[in-house]
């Protein structure tokens, strides 16, 4: 399994799309939540998300693809 730590930024008209649960449904991914700020205009979230690096690129491809900014936090992909 590979992991992945990444910051999200939601800009205002996808504050209230449900982003990550589709990424759950469509992608064999799980997605861990380590901390989020939403407000009416904007969402940061910090999170993790593990499973085959193929996937994972999958997954992040989709989020960027929905109008959400994808910022590594550490730089890197760890592999246990």
């Amino acid at each position: 399994m590979n992991m992945v730590r990444l910051q999200l930024i939601y800009p205002e008209e996808k504050v209230k799309e449900p982003v990550l649960c589709m990424v759950c449904k469509n992608f064999d991914v799980v997605v861990n939540i380590r901390r989020a700020q939403v407000s009416q205009d904007t969402g940061i979230l910090l999170v993790e998300i593990d499973g085959e690096a193929e996937e994972i690129e999958r997954a992040i491809d989709f989020i960027q693809k929905q109008g959400v900014e994808v910022q590594p936090i550490e730089g890197q992909i760890f592999t246990e």
